[in-house]
């Protein structure tokens, strides 16, 4: 199937925290990539269109590179969500050819 883009967010109590910019991967191993990695220290920064998208994953540490993925594993991202995530886009990419579909023939009737 198709890459879909999806970002993980997580924060806590204080509303620092990680968002992981990541695409799925087809495969049984492997199942996303991981692009960049920000880190918010409040929400305001998390909301903020200008803060600093973290550096490119590959360009990090190998050991830290490893410890965010386990990271990601311990919160449960495995197989399962990033099969969700790519059906819900493929549904999602559906019902909008259809409404295009629907829209164009309306107007060239």
């Amino acid at each position: 199937g198709e890459a879909t883009e999806m970002s993980i967010t997580v924060q806590n109590k204080r509303g620092a925290g990680m968002v992981f910019y990541c695409t799925t991967a087809p495969g049984e191993d492997h199942r996303y990539v991981i692009g960049n990695v920000k880190a918010f220290a409040s929400e305001a920064e998390l909301d903020s269109e200008s803060t600093y998208h973290g550096p490119e994953f590959e360009d990090l540490d190998d050991k830290l590179q490893e410890a965010l993925d386990e990271y990601l594993a311990e919160l449960g991202v495995g197989t399962e969500v990033c099969d969700f995530v790519d059906a819900a886009a493929a549904d999602k990419e559906q019902r909008e050819y259809i409404r295009w579909l629907k829209t164009a023939r309306a107007f060239l009737e």
